[in-house]
């Protein structure tokens, strides 16, 4: 993690936070050292204490936190020896100034203080991205990759931000500048801005909507394209590396991330871990894919390098290692139901010798791109014929009527409009909120909190995108905004870096522009990675048309715990530090009621007990912690 704390008008007053500064940057047992350079404090946590920052041939000093990716070319066209990620920065910013982040690829956030310490600039990359904090004043910047810092010296009150509890309770992660504590703002990703004592100014450098479209003659080029380019991203991310595991289940990206893996690396071996139900459990719709191991069998078939590893949960639950969570990134997590299979996943990893977990969590926006929006965009470009023909094609003969409704009406309708018709037909409940969602319905109005998910595209009941961009636009948020929180604190909790080539930004460019028509053609979905996985996967996977259901045991782990959940529910619905923000008589009935059999367990039910109970729980134990409380 890296950091900088500047006084503007006495630079050398900054000595006086260096231990507490650089305590709170530490990433191992030993607190790294604070340097004070061009008049400004600097702090990488994991460089070694006498490792000075990297410089550019007119001193400005630069601190990088993350990775870059094409390191090889950038340092074989610079001419620079390997001397480390914020070195090559440096003499790529030496090079080509404001140019240097649409040259180098990877995952980094970067802050460079310019010789005379007159003037801070800070970037992040595009796609994914560690998190950039920054906290200025009339007398002070700080900018870290990790709040805490912030606060360390404690002239700077550390306050939640409500706003920020009530979007996040109703999933609205749109608003990427808006950090969890009041005063604290956080860089966007692809922007770099420059900092002075008059203010801050930002530029946004990399947007999707600035991609020039791609076209070629035959269908088949898209595929020998996006072919060659996933096999480049699964180098780019391996590069370093000797030892892979993989997240892997059976969807078609993590399944295309390892095939592409053992293509690349014929003769070593990859470990996969795959989250399987635990022993006895059973679902309540025996249709639904709960355990991929049978897709993960079918792809070790044909991949004898393939060495898999099943991860269950049993005796987990949430609360497990969410403290750890809590420490290691001062944010409330997203999906709190699923970190207990990835906290196991990443130790059975790491035990085994693994020293990169790779992952597909990118496809979806990428080369298995489903197509959504793309029929909207017809209607409104009047192809009418082929907007037709998708809806033809989309799904079952009996449910065309809904199709339409769903696909050609609702998106196109005022965003109030689409509300009344949720409430009206039952998809919210008799307050505006839905039931995912345990926000207290005064909170929640208090705070605006649906409006405001309206007006930023997120909708909480998972509406149809009105265009291919919109969905583009709305994939690359969301989760994505808080991605480079979660994603360094396990890598910081566990010691094991990740790497996604799905999210490889050439890839995710080539995608972006061709015609939408490759990944939906005649209602055949995601049809560009069918293409590219065929003979790579097994049929099975090709052709699987449910979608895998994460920690779909969870019931079995609740159930046990009814009565020690009520108790905290009770407990914390007395607190008033959370007691306004949940709707905690709606979530005590839900676990009152729930059944004694999990595999009676109703999707209303599911939607309360796993996603309501769960994210209220969870945010409530993080305010909790923030404001002191050790009883996690």
């Amino acid at each position: 993690m890296i950091g900088l704390y500047v006084l503007w008008h006495d630079p050398d007053a900054v000595l006086s936070r260096s231990a507490a500064f650089a305590s709170a940057l530490r990433t191992g047992p030993v607190s790294p050292r604070a340097h004070l350079l061009n008049g400004t404090l600097l702090c990488d946590g994991h460089a070694a204490p006498t490792q000075m920052p990297a410089r550019t041939p007119d001193g400005s000093a630069v601190l990088l936190y993350g990775f870059i990716e094409n390191r090889r070319a950038m340092r074989a066209e610079l001419g620079i020896p390997d001397e480390g990620d914020a070195a090559l920065y440096a003499a790529a910013y030496a090079r080509w100034g404001e140019d240097a982040d649409q040259r180098l690829l990877g995952e980094y956030a970067v802050i460079l203080i310019e010789a005379n310490g007159k003037r801070i600039r800070m970037a992040r990359s595009p796609i994914k991205s560690p998190a950039l904090y920054f906290w200025r004043d009339a007398e002070r910047l700080i900018v870290t990759c990790y709040p805490q810092a912030v606060f360390a010296s404690g002239e700077i009150e550390r306050v939640l931000d409500e706003q920020k509890i009530a979007d996040t309770l109703y999933l609205n992660y749109r608003e990427e500048r808006r950090g969890w504590f009041r005063g604290v703002a956080r860089l966007p990703r692809g922007t770099r801005a420059w900092a002075t004592p008059d203010g801050v100014t930002e530029t946004r450098f990399f947007d999707i909507e600035n991609i020039p479209p791609v076209r070629f003659k035959r269908d088949s080029d898209y595929v020998e394209a996006a072919d060659a380019l996933f096999r480049e991203a699964v180098t780019m991310a391996l590069d370093g590396f000797e030892r892979p595991a993989i997240s892997l289940s059976g969807g078609l990206d993590s399944q295309a991330v390892a095939a592409y893996t053992m293509l690349t690396r014929p003769d070593q071996p990859l470990l996969s871990y795959t989250s399987v139900p635990q022993a006895g459990w059973r679902p309540a719709d025996p249709s639904a894919l709960v355990d991929e191991s049978p897709h993960v069998e079918a792809l070790a078939a044909m991949y004898p390098q393939l060495e898999p590893h099943w991860v269950d949960t049993a005796g987990q639950d949430s609360p497990d290692d969410q403290r750890g969570i809590f420490e290691t990134s001062l944010v409330s997590p997203r999906h709190p139901a699923n970190l207990p299979w990835v906290h196991r996943m990443q130790r059975s990893a790491r035990d085994a010798g693994a020293d990169v977990m790779l992952t597909g969590t990118m496809g979806n926006a990428t080369f298995s791109y489903s197509g959504h929006g793309l029929l909207q965009d017809m209607i409104r470009s009047g192809r009418l014929y082929g907007a037709a023909r998708e809806l033809w094609y989309g799904g079952p003969r009996h449910k065309l009527f809904d199709r339409v409704a769903r696909q050609a009406v609702l998106p196109f309708l005022p965003a109030s409009a689409r509300r009344a018709l949720r409430r009206r037909f039952g998809s919210l409940w008799s307050t505006e909120l839905p039931t995912w969602s345990p926000l207290h319905p005064d909170f929640a109005r208090e705070h605006d909190a649906v409006a405001r998910a309206f007006e930023m595209g997120q909708e909480g009941s998972f509406t149809m995108p009105s265009s291919v961009l919109g969905y583009r636009h709305a994939i690359l948020g969301d989760a994505i905004n808080e991605g480079g929180d979660i994603l360094y604190a396990l890598q910081r909790l566990h010691g094991l870096p990740s790497r996604d080539p799905t999210s490889y930004r050439p890839l995710l460019e080539f995608c972006f522009a061709i015609p939408p028509e490759q990944f939906l053609n005649k209602g055949r979905s995601r049809w560009l990675a069918k293409r590219m996985l065929t003979g790579k996967v097994p049929e099975m996977v090709r052709n699987e048309h449910r979608r895998g259901q994460q920690a779909a045991d969870w019931i079995a782990n609740v159930i046990p715990r009814r009565q020690e959940i009520l108790e905290e529910l009770d407990w914390l619905s007395s607190d008033p530090l959370v007691r306004e923000y949940l709707d905690f008589d709606r979530l005590k009935r839900a676990v009152e009621d729930m059944p004694v059999d999990g595999s009676t367990v109703t999707h209303e039910q599911t939607l309360v007990l796993r996603l309501a109970l769960n994210r209220g729980l969870t945010t409530a134990r993080f305010v909790r912690y923030i404001n002191g409380r050790n009883d996690l």
